[in-house]
């Protein structure tokens, strides 16, 4: 078991040291129902931006009850304001739902 999470974390370094281009920010806070604050680098992003939203579905599977999850798109949303350094607002489409702990990733048109 542990060698498995250990294996798992060390792919997930290296791939992700490729994937430089990846712009990805945290829901911290739902304001309301379509505008969130999002943790993410003001470098990264831009008002206007567009985004995508995601978040992880969990179950557990197996003799052992191993929780395994995958990544499901949620819904688009744009990019609000700036509020400081590492916070953006996003306002998302009417209809999508989201909840603090999802993710977001820049578009890349």
């Amino acid at each position: 078991m542990k060698k498995k999470i250990i294996l798992t974390l060390t792919a997930t370094f290296i791939l992700g040291g490729c994937a430089s281009t990846m712009h990805r920010g945290i829901v911290a806070m739902k304001v309301d129902s379509r505008l969130a604050h999002v943790g993410i680098n003001k470098t990264e992003v831009s008002v206007g931006d567009h985004v995508e939203l995601y978040g992880n579905q969990c179950i557990r599977a197996g003799k052992d009850g191993e929780r395994s999850c995958k990544k499901v798109e949620k819904g688009h949303g744009q990019v609000a304001e700036i509020l400081g350094d590492n916070y953006v607002s996003v306002k998302f489409d009417e209809g999508v739902s989201f909840q603090e702990g999802d993710f977001i990733e820049k578009h890349s048109h």
